[in-house]
């Protein structure tokens, strides 16, 4: 059927910019897609982590081979977040993708991290690579979800690549004049350095916190988040790891925010996310160096977190950070890129008659950036680690608004997967199973329902986990013995029948 909308320009490369190119050329192929990238913006080589939307994405949705991923982005195995949060000592919780029965071994009195082969192959630093007594492999790659963590610059490399591929148009450009439509609700045109005015019917700002479109020349309003995420900086700098790559994502309470690390081949990336209200940037390097010997040099990011009143305005839309933004304590980023572009793809306008959508679509991702501030929330308002003047504040102040009543429903019947779900949100990685093991791991007061199985079937399927977990090769043998496997050990991803991995 014939459509008015026949061109698309996208502004901004990057991760934001790169999926949303791939995604409308590979569902929408009569679209002209063009992506305008400065050439005076360097790509930042930084770890980013993901959550399982991203291997979907990436392979069943956009169905790029995951051998060609593996050799040109080199990405490490993610099963969920180690975190050293929750009660004062040295004991850590696992928020791990793979679910299972969390309050089964609080009863009996085990680990509550053995409540599944993911959260354990956490816990022994493993990968979804087996190895019997004779050597030979057996894949679960398709069995266990996982996420994966990204070098930022091989990434970005990936995409772009794969885009000119599929036939975007790539333009390097810097963008000078962003002209807004006579009645404000959108774009007429832009200007390139060049001094080209360039038209396009659909506009996508990809152009990070700047928001250079959607904030700047369209005056969307920010809504701020501070009042529950009180951080606004991160220090950021490599580590080495000595050549052992851990399968998860380490969220590390410190004294003014916490610290993340996301394994690369080569090192560890890590973050001290912090509170300029509470630490100095000279203070919070101190303190991340303290933490990390052999730390590189390091560098200082400043953001905001919270998200526009539109993503979409008249014929302009904005994916990734020109939207929202939220600290990467659940690896949110990404993930929320995706919904985003989703979004876009399943409600793309045939015509500019089609107004009616933008206000529905508006509403559905507001209310998705919503849900994830309130979740992070959570995070704040219950660690006890540490008692330092932030941790105090956060406990005393934290906003969690739109999860006290998912909170409240834990403290009267925990858990919440135990039961059908009264949330009723296509939102798996930050649904009712996350907020249990948030609740659990931090200890937070329950009326506990019933076990979900007897003592004898607890006591069998742990042992049985564990001795599967402790089959499982560290992550960076298991690289090495893929490279020797047949194809179908990793191909089994998107291949097997009963694979996790689908879309969507």
């Amino acid at each position: 059927m014939a459509t008015e909308f026949r061109t698309v320009g996208i502004v901004g490369g990057g991760t934001a910019g790169y999926l949303t190119a791939l995604a409308l050329r590979k569902k929408l192929p009569h679209l002209r897609v063009t992506l305008i990238e400065s050439p005076d913006i360097p790509i930042i080589g930084v770890g980013e982590g993901t959550t399982p939307i991203m291997v979907k994405f990436l392979h069943a949705y956009l169905e790029r081979d995951v051998h060609e991923l593996f050799r040109a982005v080199r990405p490490t195995w993610k099963f969920g977040v180690k975190f050293e949060w929750g009660p004062p000592g040295d004991s850590f919780f696992n928020y791990a993708f793979h679910p299972g029965p969390v309050l089964d071994s609080v009863y009996y009195g085990g680990d509550f991290n053995e409540y599944s082969l993911g959260s354990l192959l956490i816990s022994e630093e493993r990968a979804p690579i087996l190895a019997d007594e004779g050597g030979r492999l057996t894949s679960l790659v398709d069995r266990i979800p996982f996420a994966y963590h990204l070098d930022n610059g091989r990434f970005v490399t990936y995409l772009r690549e794969q885009a000119e591929r599929d036939g975007v148009e790539r333009l390097e450009r810097s963008v000078t004049a962003f002209v807004p439509a006579e009645n404000g609700e959108g774009l007429d045109h832009l200007v390139t350095d060049d001094g080209e005015e360039r038209r396009f019917d659909l506009y996508v700002d990809c152009t990070g916190f700047r928001s250079a479109i959607m904030g700047e020349a369209l005056g969307s309003p920010f809504h701020d988040y501070g009042d529950s995420l009180f951080c606004d900086r991160a220090i950021v700098a490599n580590v080495p790891h000595g050549g052992h790559v851990k399968p998860f994502t380490t969220a590390e309470t410190m004294a003014a925010g916490w610290c993340w690390n996301t394994p690369s081949v080569e090192d560890d990336h890590r973050g001290y996310v912090f509170s300029s209200r509470f630490l100095d940037d000279e203070a919070a390097a101190a303190e991340m160096r303290a933490r990390n010997p052999g730390m590189g040099e390091h560098r200082v990011i400043r953001f905001r977190t919270g998200r526009r009143e539109h993503f979409w305005k008249g014929n302009v839309v904005a994916v990734g950070n020109s939207y929202g933004f939220v600290e990467p304590l659940e690896s949110t980023g990404l993930h929320m890129i995706i919904l985003e572009i989703n979004q876009l793809v399943l409600n793309f306008p045939r015509s500019r008659r089609d107004v009616a959508i933008r206000g529905i679509v508006n509403r559905t991702l507001n209310a998705h950036w919503d849900d994830v501030r309130w979740f992070l929330a959570v995070h704040y308002r219950f660690n006890r680690r540490l008692d330092t003047p932030f941790w105090e504040t956060c406990r005393n102040e934290a906003d969690i608004g739109g999860a006290e009543e998912r909170v409240a429903l834990f403290r009267e019947r925990a858990p919440l997967t135990y039961r059908q779900s009264q949330f009723f949100k296509p939102e798996e990685v930050f649904g009712d199973f996350a907020y249990d093991v948030l609740l659990l791991g931090q200890r937070v007061p329950g009326r506990y329902l019933e076990a979900s199985q007897s003592r004898v079937e607890w006591g069998k399927r742990t042992e049985g986990l564990r001795r599967l977990a402790a089959r499982a090769l560290t992550q960076e043998r298991a690289f090495e013995a893929l490279a020797q496997a047949p194809p179908q050990a990793l191909g089994a991803l998107v291949s097997s029948p009963n694979t996790w991995a689908v879309w969507p």
